[in-house]
């Protein structure tokens, strides 16, 4: 349909989210069910007879042949043609008509609203095309008409943008479905949003923009289904979702993912979300996941430095999760394989403090290492989740170490690889995890970064000669980072791959032996025994191919390499790239989980020999 000039139309968009009672909440596949913008210049009627007469009536499909397009126009529109991608050679006639098609929708959609065609087709294979393009429309105005002010600004609208400029309406719709994207998050689900008293005249464009909110929706209390333990307030809080608050398009979409993130539950269906009585409830339906876990292991070894003795060695680990029902969780690690060597970790976990935004994590730290020194650390982290996938965590360290046996460095001349520090640190760490499941993901990332730094001090030993510290800087700087990028693939419907790179690094004019990283075991270096290598620097990656027979149980294979494994100390140096290869098992049961990996290393200190081989195993019981 051709437009005269000077003539006057009215054309009326509507974009807006129907009202409906009862919606499912899909995270994949939930939007807002927005009416297309359309302006409609032409007989779409028209065209599909005339494509159907040429698709059916004069062409015959030619496998193996190629096509042409052929355009007819003024040189002005030929110019203008030229700007747009048109493949001029299509495989086939039916490409040949969606061809001409799309170009008559991107001329429309850059103001050329009064474009046509007719096509014919020659000698079966050529494809003629009579283009009339007609004038761009420009905006002669955009009033906001009754829109409040403060929205249109959150959107970025001035009315400038929209005059003595080209008419673009994906621009415009663009600009209708922010109206309701952000009137959805601020309380109104039911907004909609559309352009009135549209007026086309001497190729100008005239509209004004029309907004109709709908009625102010709030979130009712969250309605619980399924056999779990949980308060309703802590799930309301940490979704940010309580009683009264506005309703929030995006918190809803938010919800599933992170319902996921918390080990302790499963959700078992789709959240359900009903409008009714100017309040929107949510209901949930979830299920109790084992996540409590308690592993022990004691053993009695003999002691090499006193006769008749037996030296208590094993190890001791305690997880409890979602404690009282409010999310709260308690760590404890006890560890001594060695002589006169243990560690202990403790942590308390406290989500949502005092009904905040924040999470609070306190932990204490102690390693004794041999009769060398002790080490003792005091953490406070806060944590803040933002978006549904992301976590900001700002970092507190308090750590001292202390020499134990000084006896023998009475008579040293100068201060060694060992020394009592005092370190306090503060940092920063950026956690971001889009993974379909916490405790078996199967496809999905996780990518965690740390930096830290703070200023040492060394404290004078009383038992060492002050001589040893005249040209040791007492005061200085250190700092230290970390990153853990983990990535995972399904490629089968029991095949898992999945790809871990760890790094880390920490910086200061006087390293000693106590500030390094301690790597090696069936956390990080397979087929060394744990904490086997310390280093300033490392950065080693691992591929681990899985397959699932059971839906936690998998067997697997693994090849971690570490690229860069050194430090350099004052008296001592080391530099290795150890290799592990190997197979294993993760057998989940019904009182727990198993873990067995049989492992091969090589590094400089050992070669690839089954002598020297090592079984990782480990065990978890869950409730």
């Amino acid at each position: 349909m051709l437009l005269s000039r000077g003539a006057e139309v009215e054309v009326t968009v509507m974009t807006g989210l129907p009202a409906k009672r009862y919606v499912n909440i899909n995270p994949r596949q939930r939007s807002l069910n927005l009416k297309k913008l359309k302006l409609t210049f032409s007989s779409i009627k028209f065209k599909i007879i005339i494509a159907l007469m040429a698709f059916f009536g004069s062409h015959q499909i030619m496998v193996g042949q190629q096509y042409q397009i052929n355009f007819h126009a003024s040189a002005q529109d030929l110019q203008e043609i030229e700007r747009y991608r048109i493949d001029r050679s299509p495989a086939d006639s039916l490409q040949a008509l969606q061809q001409v098609d799309q170009l008559l929708l991107q001329l429309q959609s850059k103001g050329f609203l009064q474009a046509t065609f007719k096509t014919y087709w020659t000698n079966h294979r050529e494809l003629e095309v009579v283009l009339v393009i007609g004038p761009q429309y420009q905006w002669v105005a955009l009033k906001p008409g009754d829109v409040d002010p403060t929205l249109l600004q959150q959107i970025g609208y001035r009315e400038r943008f929209f005059r003595d400029k080209p008419f673009h309406y994906r621009e415009v719709a663009k600009l209708l479905q922010m109206l309701v994207d952000r009137s959805t998050n601020q309380g109104y689900p039911f907004a909609s949003a559309r352009l009135d008293s549209v007026k086309l005249q001497e190729n100008n464009v005239r509209a004004v923009l029309w907004f109709q909110p709908g009625p102010l929706i709030t979130f009712d209390s969250l309605d619980l289904h399924g056999e779990v333990k949980i308060k309703r307030r802590f799930l309301q809080n940490y979704l940010r979702i309580p009683p009264g608050t506005a309703y929030s398009e995006s918190l809803v979409q938010d919800a599933v993912p992170k319902l996921n993130k918390l080990p302790y539950l499963t959700l078992q269906d789709a959240p359900l979300l009903s409008f009714q009585n100017d309040q929107a409830k949510t209901s949930l339906f979830l299920q109790h996941r084992k996540a409590n876990q308690i592993d022990g292991i004691i053993g009695f070894l003999p002691n090499s430095k006193g006769e008749g003795k037996l030296l208590l060695t094993g190890q001791f680990n305690l997880l409890l999760q979602n404690m009282f029902g409010a999310g709260r969780s308690l760590e404890l690690h006890w560890e001594s394989f060695k002589p006169e060597s243990q560690s202990l970790d403790l942590a308390f976990f406290q989500p949502l403090l005092f009904r905040s935004p924040l999470n609070v994590n306190v932990g204490f730290q102690l390693l004794k290492e041999d009769s060398t020194f002790v080490n003792t650390q005091f953490n406070l982290d806060f944590s803040y989740h933002f978006k549904a996938y992301g976590k900001l965590t700002t970092y507190t360290r308090i750590k001292r170490t202390r020499l134990s046996a000084t006896e023998s460095l009475e008579s040293a001349t100068q201060l060694g690889d060992l020394s009592d520090v005092d370190f306090t640190e503060y940092g920063l760490g950026y956690h971001w995890s889009r993974l379909d499941d916490y405790l078996y993901p199967r496809k999905g990332t996780r990518l965690e970064m740390r930096v830290t730094g703070g200023t040492k001090k060394i404290r004078q030993n009383s038992a060492l000669n002050d001589s040893v510290y005249n040209d040791v800087d007492l005061r200085n700087p250190q700092w230290m980072w970390n990153l853990s990028l983990e990535q995972y693939w399904l490629t089968g419907k029991q095949w898992v791959i999945a790809a871990k790179l760890k790094a880390g690094g920490i910086y200061n004019e006087r390293l000693f032996f106590n500030d390094l990283f301690r790597l090696g075991g069936l956390k990080s270096l397979r087929g060394f025994s744990e904490n086997t290598f310390f280093a300033s620097e490392f950065i080693y990656t691992s591929v681990e191919p899985r397959f699932y027979f059971d839906s936690q149980s998998y067997l697997f294979a693994f090849y971690d390499q570490a690229w860069q494994l050194e430090y350099d100390l004052e008296e001592s140096q080391f530099n290795d790239r150890p290799t592990g290869l190997g197979v294993g098992l993760s057998l989940n049961t019904i009182a727990g989980n198993f873990n067995l990996a049989w492992a091969l290393g090589s590094s400089k200190g050992q070669d690839f020999t089954i002598q020297q081989s090592k079984v990782h195993f480990g065990y978890v019981t869950t409730f």
